[in-house]
Order: C-alpha cells, then sequence, then structure tokens
C-alpha cells in the first residue's frame, strides 16, 4: 500500500481552517457596521463656541431624532465629515443612583413635654461613622411634623445640625390608602451622638419605637420636560369618571412621569394611564395611582405627580376616578424623562454628523464605554443638533419578493380542486368498469 502525498493530506485541512476563518469573520466583525446609504437622516453637530482644544462635549438628541431613530437609541453614530471616521460615543442615562447603608443605634432618654416637643438620643456603634439620615420608627397615624437635630461628640453639649425638615404619615382608613415619610436628612456628620426633637405643637405625642441611622450617597436623576398638550376631555357619568387625553406630539420621546396642574385643594383621586401611537389601541402603563392635595390643620401636603414605567407612546390616556365628586379641573399637564446625552471626544477644527434611522442597525460597542467610568462627565460644554437632513447618499433596501403562493393566492385552492376532479373521475372510471366485469347480484 503506498504512502498519501502530503499535499494531498495538507488540502483539506487548509480548506477547512480557510472556512473556519471566513465563519469567525462572519460573527465577529472586525469593523463597525456604519455605511453611510444605511441611514437616512443626519443632522449636523454645532461645537460650543470657544472650543479651544480636543476634549469631550455632550450632545442632548431632540424630538427629531426620538421620532425617526431605532428603538434604544441603537443605531445613533456619530462620525467625522471629513474622514467619515465613526467616533465612539457613550449614551448616558441620568435616572440618578441611590446607595443606602444602615447602622446600629442605640436610642436613649424618650422625653415628652406635653404639647411642646418629644426627643430622645441617638448613640452611633463606633468613632468617625459618617452618617447624614435617621429615620424615625413609630406606629403613630396622620401627623405631620416639623424637627430639629442636634450633633455632639460626648451626649452633653449639643450643635445644631438642621432644623426644620418635616416628617409625616397620611393614612385614608377608608380607602386602604398610607404615604408617609420618617426620615430625616441632615449635613453628612461623623458626630458619635444625635438629639432629635420631634415638635408637637399641641398635638399629641408620638409613639417612638426606636430609630435606624443611614449613610446615603445620591445622585439626583435629571429630567427633561416635553412639549405636551391637554387635547381632549370626557365625563362619563354613568362609571363616576372623566377621561383625559394628552398629546406629546410624536412618538418615541422617552417618557415616565406626568404631573397634573389643577386649582383645587382638598381632594383625593386615583387615576390610571394608558398609552397609544394611534388613538386606537391603547396599553395599559400604570395605576391606579393616587393624586391629592390637602390643606388643614392637621396636614398640609400635595401629590400630582406619578411615575410609571418608561413608555415612548405619543398619546396619553388619563382616566380620572371622581366616584360621587364633582369632576377634578385639571388645567394642563406636564410630562417628563430622563435626561439622555452624547458624550463623545470632538476635535474644535472638525466637524461632525449624528446619523439616525436606521431600523435595522445593531447597538454599537466601543472601548470607550470601558474608560468612561475613569472620566469626568460633570459640567462638559453642550454641542447642539442642526437641523434634520435626509442624506443623500442613502439607499432604500429594497424588500424581498413575495412568495410564490402569496403572490398567486388562487394557485393552490385552483390546484387542489382539479386534483380532487381528476381523482373523482379516476374513481368513477374504476366503478364502470367493475361493474361491467362482475355479475349481477343474486
Amino acid at each position: 500500500m503506498g504512502k498519501t502525498p502530503f499535499r494531498l493530506v495538507l488540502r483539506p485541512l487548509a480548506i477547512a481552517g480557510a472556512a473556519l476563518a471566513l465563519l469567525l469573520l462572519a460573527a465577529f466583525p472586525l469593523r463597525a457596521d456604519f455605511a453611510a446609504k444605511d441611514w437616512p437622516f443626519f443632522k449636523l453637530v454645532v461645537l460650543p463656541q470657544g472650543m479651544g482644544q480636543e476634549g469631550l462635549v455632550e450632545v442632548v438628541p431632540d424630538q427629531d431624532v426620538f421620532a425617526h431613530a431605532a428603538s434604544a437609541l441603537v443605531d445613533l453614530r456619530v462620525v467625522e465629515e471629513e474622514s467619515q471616521r465613526e467616533v465612539p460615543y457613550e449614551l448616558l442615562v441620568e435616572r440618578g443612583d441611590s446607595r443606602r447603608a444602615a447602622m446600629p443605634v442605640a436610642v436613649r432618654d424618650l422625653t415628652h413635654i406635653p404639647g411642646e416637643e418629644t426627643s430622645f438620643v441617638v448613640e452611633v456603634a463606633g468613632q468617625g461613622v459618617p452618617h447624614n439620615e435617621i429615620e424615625v420608627a413609630t406606629p403613630s397615624r396622620s401627623f405631620q411634623r416639623r424637627t430639629v437635630v442636634e450633633s455632639g461628640a460626648d451626649g452633653r453639649t449639643w450643635s445644631l445640625l438642621q432644623q426644620g425638615y418635616q416628617i409625616f404619615d397620611l393614612t385614608i382608613q377608608e380607602r386602604n390608602f398610607t404615604t408617609r415619610d420618617t426620615r430625616i436628612r441632615y449635613p453628612e456628620s461623623t458626630a458619635r451622638y444625635l438629639r432629635i426633637h420631634i415638635l408637637d405643637n399641641g398635638e399629641e405625642p408620638l409613639d417612638i419605637r426606636g430609630a435606624t441611622l443611614f449613610q446615603v450617597q445620591e445622585i439626583a436623576p435629571q429630567e427633561v420636560a416635553y412639549p405636551a398638550a391637554l387635547v381632549g376631555r370626557e365625563e362619563q357619568p354613568q362609571q363616576r369618571q372623566s377621561r383625559l387625553l394628552v398629546d406629546l406630539g410624536g412618538q418615541g420621546l422617552p417618557h415616565s412621569r406626568i404631573v397634573l396642574a389643577t386649582p383645587q385643594v382638598n381632594f383625593y383621586r386615583q387615576v390610571d394611564l394608558e398609552g397609544s401611537n394611534d388613538q386606537k389601541t391603547w396599553s395599559r402603563l400604570g395605576g391606579p395611582a393616587a393624586v391629592y392635595s390637602f390643606d388643614t390643620s392637621k396636614y398640609v401636603g400635595k401629590r400630582l405627580s406619578f411615575s410609571y414605567p418608561e413608555a415612548t407612546y405619543r398619546y396619553l390616556r388619563l382616566t380620572i376616578a371622581n366616584e360621587d365628586n364633582p369632576p377634578l379641573p385639571v388645567e394642563g399637564v406636564e410630562v417628563f424623562g430622563f435626561l439622555r446625552k452624547l458624550i463623545f471626544s470632538a476635535s474644535p477644527g472638525s466637524g461632525y454628523r449624528l446619523y439616525y434611522g436606521n431600523a435595522g442597525a445593531r447597538a454599537p460597542s466601543y472601548e470607550f464605554e470601558r474608560v468612561f467610568p475613569y472620566l469626568v462627565t460633570e459640567g462638559l460644554p453642550r454641542a447642539q443638533l442642526g437641523a434634520q437632513t435626509s442624506n443623500p447618499s442613502f439607499e432604500q433596501v429594497k424588500p424581498p419578493p413575495e412568495p410564490f403562493s402569496e403572490r398567486y393566492p388562487w394557485l393552490l385552492p385552483a390546484a387542489v380542486a382539479l386534483a380532487a376532479l381528476g381523482i373523482g373521475a379516476f374513481l368513477a372510471s374504476i366503478v364502470r368498469q367493475i361493474r361491467k366485469v362482475l355479475p349481477p347480484p343474486s
């Protein structure tokens, strides 16, 4: 038996290796997916005036971008005009963040001065521990109190740390509704002792059961207000409710909070919220949410806004349950969403375009994303967006032709009918031949 030539063995291996390389290249592209012909719209990016050197800038997408961009803005591309180079960016959503760490404390010296105040002292377990919030534990209901916080190093001498902060509880038992906040915020301190004064102002003292200390690190969310118009209202007396229609002027705007404007006080209503793009098909967004405004001797406060899962519908429909009360007068609404910013590095001598509108684009992945957490991104100069421009090099992708069966839907039923007729005629012919051959029955 002869030996197999060495090159005959290598040839299949080379072919297999080339095929594997092609598969890997297809699975992991070596370059970004941007080609100008695939993006129908762009806006010029106008860099801030007085920008003297290369640095980070931020751009806020506008209503045109939200209306035509793909879901979650995955198709946004920043491109340098001269080189057509794709510029890495980070899309930042300013939802805010909060970190709260609890720490044990001992509560002592609980004192009541009838009609004036309730006070107590808390001792932090440890020296030099930072804290900036205390939560008062109380089963008391339906109250509103102002507080004073003092700090001390030895538990005997005190310095004012915070005054005027309010704690409250609003409970409506017949509606099974409660909202409360018994947390007191104050400037960060490392004091070993705190003395809390709860001013009763002639009311019954609160039942104090303890307290918890916190060290809170909080980044406040940033919101943007969208143009929202109250375009319709319908009273439904049989259902004892009112329906309000709100128009944001276009779809795609990411919103998650709505605020009602009403002159009425001393009311409580429950509101359901729905969203739609065509005013025909509605999707439930949230509710029932409570809105109220009280100005009484025991409680003064209001909540005229409520949040819901982020949505991009153009139309919002609010259903207000009036029960047997007169309809709530609503003079207007405001709709808010979390601020979104594109942050990228720009050179003052270069021009940039923001491309969008490619529904088939994938989300980009840049190394810039790994570096971003280590950059200073507060207070960046803000670039502006120009007018929406139709991309002259855009090539509309032709949809694939419909299958033969969908172009001629009548063909298959006709073929089946002809086949059935043919089979029927064939069977009838066989029956006639059998009758000629077989003798008649006795």
